[in-house]
């Protein structure tokens, strides 16, 4: 009898687990999850090997993956969590071109004032309504000084 019991409880278990793995998916839903992307999303990247913190320093910067003529918009974070546009240190203005790539020059300038040691900090990718779409690290090294010659 309590062999009986313990069996119909362990069957209910199994059944109720089985019941609960697929809870809040539709058919499709479950494998469609598991299923690889076929495309994947935007890819932003920094070109430029080594930048020194430097007012004349210039980055090269591109992304790949966008929607064809999307608009894209390049935030600059600090290591203090300082984010900001810098599309006025950016020539040309980065729009993706019909196979959905893009690359443009961001040269220091002022921006080498909010960059205030060597170090990682973060170049995101963002639609026109700043949406985050990718992101890449970015090093910045001490500008080298020249020995002076005795």
């Amino acid at each position: 009898m309590k062999r009986g019991i313990l069996g119909l409880i362990a069957l209910i278990a199994i059944i109720g687990l089985m019941g609960c793995s697929h809870l809040g998916l539709s058919k499709g839903e479950s494998e469609e999850a598991l299923a690889p992307k076929s495309e994947p999303g935007p890819v932003v990247m920094v070109g430029t090997q080594e930048v020194t913190v430097s007012s004349k320093a210039k980055v090269v910067i591109m992304g790949c993956g966008f929607t064809p003529k999307q608009e894209v918009r390049v935030l600059f974070t600090t290591q203090d969590g300082v984010l900001s546009d810098i599309e006025d240190g950016l020539k040309p203005k980065p729009v993706a071109n019909e196979i959905g790539t893009w690359v443009t020059t961001w040269t220091l300038g002022r921006y080498s004032r909010i960059i205030k040691e060597a170090g990682v900090y973060t170049i995101t990718a963002a639609d026109s309504d700043y949406n985050f779409l990718s992101q890449v690290p970015i090093a910045f090294y001490p500008e080298k000084k020249e020995k002076k010659k005795k």
